[in-house]
């Protein structure tokens, strides 16, 4: 038998699936026959020629094996064949049209009778179409949610003893808790569940005896609050809605169900978790409602519990986020959690990553969280206070040093526990624990290519901004003449002036930076003037500024502030930076140029500080006081701790400046420019004056 004839390539192309080859028409009997014998006399000539030949004999025999195998294999498929053939012939229950429709040997389609059976069952039920939530719908199934509620509770009353008796009702209830996920398909019926007082009862059951069905009841809350459900036409009926959940205790009801669950059931830990998904989307909707659930409720103590908890998992996570959320806007809620020892605990978890780093993404994120936490409160002088206590710069410092994941956050930590007065002493005691060794090896970039490329996340201009901020916090709350503030004007002058040629290669890089926008913004301004029937105005001009301060300016301006403080407390030093300046083609008039801008723009520093804070990586050091009125009899000082006694010519004029705005002589702190809005426009501005004026 010749197997290459009988599996011939076919020498046209294979068909394409349009042009499908197609069965011919059945064979009868004699074909099938004469097909046998033609196979069988080229098997015969076949096995003849091959036992003739005795060359490989070995090989000869495994070919005629192979071709015996493939004949027996031929006969049974055609005596099957044969058969089948012959039992649809004799088969009187088999229409012509039917053997027509299915051709030859597949009638029926290939299925038995049992799944014929099915698919008639099948085909007899009516496909319903989802029926479309109206008015109508809602009440009917609000109507349903109550007499479930109501059965429910009857039952349990009647047959307390006996959880078989009411078991049946409490399926239905949970049954029909869930039907009301639907209702996230028309938010604007929400004023209606409200009117219908759907959620009384829904709240209420957070307190039910089943854990099970406070659980459904979170996860409904959930769903149902989430601020992606509206569109912004149907905010109102949201408001209506979550209003109605705060008339009726949700707050209060919600931690209280928080205390019952146990994160050892995997139920349980999933309604925990929805829980906070509930809190968190109050508060996106309302930011103003973060203060009330921290007043009303005992969830920071809840969150500062459940962060300790020893090792990683999504609810510790939330919690996290979580509290990041309700300490961002909110003073009252940053010193609740002083009060509660807050900082501590979050030192405590923080002080596992000095020398370690989070596994995973997600730990990565809440180790963010807990930094952007203790930021956020270190905004309040009173916190500063609690992490100084709780040794908070040593631990920064640690980190610093460590050179792990933490480092990039601890600098950002550092920047804000040091501002403002109220930070002295942080600054006092960071040069006590020789801090400064380890700020300006970071100033000069030692050992960045090897954090560059651990951390692909690791940002170089935030820690410049974040250093910068650290020396310009040191240079303004550091007495002068004091072995500090000694130590620190040191650090400048020694291995040859290293520290403040460092200081002109960031001035030059983000000068650069700056021009690049200037130029940008420049063209932007020639097509707002080719268009007639567009004029460039105020709030247009703000916008280009606070692009500026994006791009590099607010650095720029922190570089420049410190270059002209040195340059102010040490001759040497205005020297040195004048001969580098020169060699750059600038002067200290640029630096000036800089500074008069931004003691131009400071009446504009609460546009400014918004942009910072959506940013992250910039803090303003200037931010806008919000309650000046309130604020300018408080911290506002005539020390002369920052006028060396080189430059009376400085202090005669500060002091001028001082009376000029009837400074109270009674407060004693030291004058500064302050980040945090404890000090007026005015005396920042005196302090920004007198420096212009010194260069």
């Amino acid at each position: 038998m010749n197997v290459d004839k009988l599996f011939k390539i076919p020498s046209s192309s294979i068909p394409s699936g349009k042009n499908k080859r197609k069965l011919s028409a059945n064979p009868n009997i004699e074909v099938l026959k004469a097909v046998r014998a033609k196979t069988e006399e080229a098997e015969e000539a076949e096995f003849t020629q091959s036992s003739s030949s005795s060359a490989s004999g070995s090989r000869e025999s495994k070919r005629k094996v192979r071709i015996s195998d493939e004949v027996e294999e031929q006969e049974y498929y055609i005596d099957t064949y044969q058969q089948e053939y012959e039992e649809y012939e004799n088969d009187d229950d088999v229409e012509e049209e039917d053997d027509q429709e299915e051709g030859g040997r597949f009638y029926g389609g290939g299925l038995t009778e049992e799944q014929k059976r099915i698919l008639d069952l099948v085909d007899q039920v009516e496909v319903k179409e989802p029926e479309a939530l109206d008015s109508t719908s809602v009440r009917k199934m609000i109507l349903k949610f109550e007499k479930a509620i109501t059965k429910n509770q009857e039952l349990r009353v009647k047959y307390s003893d006996d959880p078989s008796k009411f078991m049946e009702s409490e399926a239905d209830l949970d049954e029909e808790i869930k039907h009301l996920l639907t209702l996230t398909e028309v938010p604007d019926l929400y004023p209606l569940v409200v009117q219908l007082g759907a959620v009384t009862h829904l709240v209420s059951l957070l307190s039910h005896e089943n854990t099970d069905i406070s659980i459904d009841v979170v996860e409904v809350l959930n769903e149902l609050t989430d601020e992606d459900v509206v569109a912004e036409h149907e905010e109102d009926a949201m408001k209506i809605f979550i209003d109605a959940l705060l008339e009726n205790q949700l707050l209060e009801l919600l931690v209280q169900n928080l205390h019952r669950l146990d994160e050892e059931e995997q139920t349980d830990k999933h309604g925990i978790f929805n829980t906070l998904g509930v809190i968190e989307n109050l508060t996106s909707f309302d930011p103003s409602l973060s203060e009330k659930i921290i007043r009303d409720t005992k969830l920071l103590e809840w969150i500062l519990a459940r962060i300790k908890v020893k090792g990683f998992d999504s609810n510790k996570q939330y919690c996290s986020e979580l509290m990041a959320i309700l300490l961002q806007n909110s003073r009252a809620n940053r010193l609740k959690l002083g009060e509660l020892n807050g900082i501590d605990a979050l030192l405590q978890v923080l002080n596992a990553y000095k020398r370690k780093d989070p596994k995973e993404v997600d730990e990565i994120e809440m180790m963010e969280n807990y930094f952007d936490s203790l930021c956020s409160a270190l905004n309040e002088p009173e916190i500063k206070r609690r992490f100084l206590e709780g040794e908070g710069v040593e631990l920064m410092l640690i980190m610093m040093k460590e050179k792990m994941m933490s480092r990039m956050r601890a600098i950002k930590v550092l920047d804000y526990a040091l501002s403002t007065p109220e930070g002295t002493s942080n600054c006092e005691r960071f040069v006590d624990i020789f801090g400064l060794k380890t700020l300006f090896s970071t100033f000069m970039r030692k050992g960045l290519k090897k954090l560059k490329k651990t951390y692909k996340a690791f940002s170089e201009t935030e820690e410049e901004e974040h250093v910068i901020g650290i020396i310009v916090s040191l240079l303004k709350n550091l007495s002068s003449g004091s072995d500090h503030r000694l130590r620190l004007i040191n650090k400048f002058i020694e291995s040859d002036y290293e520290k403040v040629d460092r200081l002109l290669e960031m001035r030059e890089n983000y000068e650069h930076k700056v021009e690049i926008t200037d130029k940008e913004i420049e063209e932007e301004k020639k097509a707002f003037e080719e268009d007639e029937e567009y004029e460039i105005d105020e709030e247009t001009l703000d916008e280009f500024y606070l692009r500026r301060l994006n791009s590099g300016l607010f650095t720029l301006q922190l570089v420049d502030l410190t270059i002209s403080w040195i340059c102010y407390e040490e001759p040497q030093i205005k020297e040195h930076v004048t001969l580098l300046l020169n060699r750059r083609g600038r002067s200290l008039n640029n630096v000036k140029n800089t500074l008069e801008e931004y003691y131009n723009n400071m009446d504009d520093e609460s546009s400014t500080e918004n942009v910072i804070n959506e940013n992250e990586n910039i803090k303003d050091d200037d931010n806008d006081d919000d309650d000046e009125s309130i604020n300018d009899k408080k911290n506002i000082t005539n020390d002369k701790n920052l006028i060396t006694d080189n430059h009376k010519e400085g202090e005669k004029n500060l002091n001028e400046e001082n009376s000029n705005m009837e400074i109270d002589d009674d407060n004693t702190k030291s004058i500064s420019i302050s980040s945090n809005n404890n000090y007026p426009i005015k005396q920042k501005k005196a302090i920004i004056k007198m420096l212009i004026g010194s260069l």
